[in-house]
């Protein structure tokens, strides 16, 4: 089975939002993690998920687009590393679907102060709320994938990499 078709199925099992730990690097060039809620598979099997553009998750995305998710999925035994290029959509198709999938309380966080702010320095009242268009700080970062990898922890363990070499992927298996 192809790995897009292996991904689409873990998103189904996943209830369509699996987690996944995003690494990205800070301006000093330390890596950086963070889990990130998958909101989405485009065509070419690449994952999207949503960004406060004031968040230093994007910023560290904007000044180095490359990033590599990591999914987990236990009932499987299955670990999925994903390495691209980050490609920000706003007030496009994919954007405009996205934030109308999205929660009241996650629409909410997009017009509180920006994230990271010590709350001792907020105006509490400033907190929350929410509107029916997405506002200019909504953002959606999407892969365009250049490598994938699955491991299978078996038994037996199995591990297999696919590498984007212009339109066509080549893939491998690898020693686990």
């Amino acid at each position: 089975m192809p790995f897009h078709a292996e991904l689409a199925e873990l998103f189904r099992e996943a209830g369509g939002r699996p987690l996944a730990q995003v690494a990205s690097v800070s301006p000093e060039g330390l890596p950086e993690v963070r889990t990130v809620v998958l909101r989405g598979l485009a065509d070419d099997g690449g994952p999207w998920f949503v960004s406060d553009r004031r968040s230093a998750k994007f910023r560290a995305l904007e000044r180095r687009p490359t990033l590599e998710l990591c999914l987990w999925w236990a009932p499987g035994g299955v670990q999925w590393r994903l390495r691209g290029r980050a490609v920000v959509h706003r007030d496009d198709a994919l954007a405009s679907r996205s934030w109308d999938a999205l929660p009241g309380a996650t629409r909410a966080l997009f017009f509180s102060p920006p994230p990271g702010l010590d709350l001792a320095d907020v105006d509490r009242s400033a907190v929350g709320g929410a509107g029916a268009a997405a506002p200019p700080d909504f953002a959606v970062v999407a892969m365009e994938l250049e490598r994938c990898e699955r491991l299978l922890l078996g038994p037996p363990l199995a591990r297999t990499s696919w590498t984007r070499a212009s339109s066509t992927w080549r893939q491998r298996e690898l020693v686990p």
